[in-house]
């Protein structure tokens, strides 16, 4: 059997609704966008931060009567088990964007021991280009600040996670060499032969999300977006780090001369 659940995470506009129709093609079955899941890492925080308000010791108090970790293994249950009831499948997978789903990784790993992660990127610049189109009641920081969060996050996360458990794609890539990055989603999530080839099939079909005809495998650089100087000094204060550390290039060239 194939590996499951397969939980895809990555900034928007990064290729993840690529791998859903993909993936749905293939056998495996879930909603189109899940946001669900990240809600468990955000009750894990908020658990924590009042505890350490309240939890001291003190027997007038409720608070510090409570087991703290039998508490978020409670709430940690109850999520594993709609969340599954939501899922009746042999092979389902979980399409959360959102910023916290990338933390919540190691709780998702207790409770789903066999599952497997695909991290969908995309450099900062073709990306924030994007959202500004689909998005455009967002400001232009939001959408720098959000690309550099989710990316500080999965860095951190990977650092935790065994290789075998987890694939980084990245939009260009699978665009430009969909036969290799086929192979390797095909190897992580252990498929066969002819879901292989289904796979390359619908990746080379059905392209990314474009918010304009070609506009996925354009090449820019801020300058010629058209981005002032205050939005590329956001941009680079935001993002500037996280370019770097994934090896993306500045100019039109999408990564760093290696």
């Amino acid at each position: 059997m194939p590996k499951s659940p397969v939980f895809i995470v990555g900034s928007p506009r990064s290729g993840t609704s690529a791998l859903v129709k993909a993936l749905k093609t293939i056998g495996y079955n879930g909603y189109n966008e899940g946001n669900f899941l990240p809600l468990l890492r955000i009750i894990d925080r908020a658990v924590d931060n009042h505890f350490a308000t309240f939890g001291r010791p003190n027997p007038n108090q409720l608070t510090p009567q409570i087991d703290q970790a039998k508490l978020k293994s409670g709430i940690e249950t109850l999520f594993k088990q709609l969340t599954d009831q939501a899922h009746p499948y042999p092979l389902w997978f979980d399409k959360s964007g959102h910023a916290e789903m990338i933390p919540a990784i190691p709780i998702l790993r207790q409770l789903w021991p066999d599952s497997v992660y695909v991290f969908c990127k995309r450099r900062a610049i073709e990306n924030i280009a994007s959202r500004l189109k689909k998005f455009p009641g967002h400001d232009f920081e939001r959408h720098c600040a959000g690309w550099a969060k989710i990316m500080a996050a999965w860095r951190t996360t990977r650092e935790q996670l065994p290789s075998h458990v987890y694939l980084e794609v990245d939009q260009q890539d699978l665009i430009r060499d969909t036969d290799a990055i086929s192979k390797r989603i095909a190897t992580l999530l252990q498929l066969d032969e002819t879901q292989l080839r289904t796979l390359v099939k619908t990746f080379k079909s059905r392209r990314p999300q474009e918010t304009t005809k070609g506009s996925a495998t354009q090449m820019h650089s801020p300058e010629s977006l058209g981005w002032s100087e205050a939005q590329i000094a956001t941009f680079r204060r935001h993002c500037g780090a996280e370019m770097a550390a994934f090896g993306y290039g500045l100019g039109t060239e999408y990564y760093q001369a290696r």
